[in-house]
């Protein structure tokens, strides 16, 4: 199988119309998702998890009922089950490690959320080398005491110190309807990381502000659908499968050459 790595970097622009200027007119990588009948995604930038995680009630799986393209959709699906031990659903977890990496830039998701007590969607990157200190940079996580108003981003810096892990957080919500179609964005250089709603400014994290910045190395992208764990914090609810997290596409961006 051929592997794909992509190291895409960019600079800060301001989120204003005459910005869009200093980026090239179409983007350095993307995933349509252009399938008109179901298949499974594309095998040469996406791999699949398998099993449970941590305290977590969702087996994730390679089944194609789970994760699937359609009508010009990822779709990945969280149904009910009785077949896999403590699991009260299956559902999918894809990533992109060791085929596409990313190290800076504008990341775009077009999606649109699950919603029920208990589910837990998200859109997140990790390092390809997770040695400590390391980051995660979540562009998207949502569970449903916030009553589909709302998600939040998030950035996590985990460090050890006496062998014991510690994990600092940056987090911040933004109101929107998750159920609705929206851009989730997320802008990285060299000093800081940015998320946007829609092209809306939301929440900044600055190396300024941290005393660890292990951000300057590639990582790759998770996409996920969970359920139970911190997803559960507002209790559970199993009449809400089979239910769905849709992604329209996926872009990237790069600077033009000045």
């Amino acid at each position: 199988m051929k592997r794909h790595h992509f190291i895409i970097a960019l600079l800060f622009f301001p989120i204003t119309i005459g910005a869009q200027s200093k980026f090239e007119q179409e983007p350095l990588w993307e995933e349509t998702f252009n399938d008109t009948i179901v298949s499974k995604p594309n095998p040469t930038t996406w791999s699949y998890i398998i099993g449970m995680r941590g305290s977590e009630l969702e087996y994730y799986t390679n089944d194609i009922e789970n994760v699937f393209v359609c009508d010009g959709e990822l779709n990945i699906k969280a149904i009910r089950t009785h077949d896999h031990g403590n699991a009260v659903c299956t559902s999918g977890r894809i990533h992109t490690r060791g085929k596409v990496t990313f190290m800076y830039g504008r990341l775009d998701i077009r999606a649109k959320l699950p919603v029920g007590k208990g589910i837990w969607p998200a859109f997140w990157m990790m390092p390809e080398n997770s040695a400590y200190p390391y980051g995660e940079i979540d562009i998207m996580e949502y569970i449903d005491c916030w009553n589909a108003k709302k998600y939040q981003a998030n950035v996590h810096v985990v460090r050890k110190e006496g062998g014991k892990e510690i994990r600092e957080m940056n987090e911040k919500s933004v109101s929107v309807n998750v159920t609705d179609y929206h851009t989730y964005s997320l802008e990285w250089t060299q000093e800081e990381l940015r998320f946007l709603i829609d092209g809306r400014l939301f929440h900044v994290c600055s190396k300024n502000n941290h005393k660890l910045w292990p951000f300057d190395q590639p990582y790759y992208l998770i996409l996920n659908v969970a359920y139970g764990g911190w997803g559960g914090s507002c209790g559970l609810d199993e009449s809400i499968f089979p239910c769905s997290l849709k992604v329209d596409w996926i872009r990237y961006y790069k600077l033009k050459p000045e």
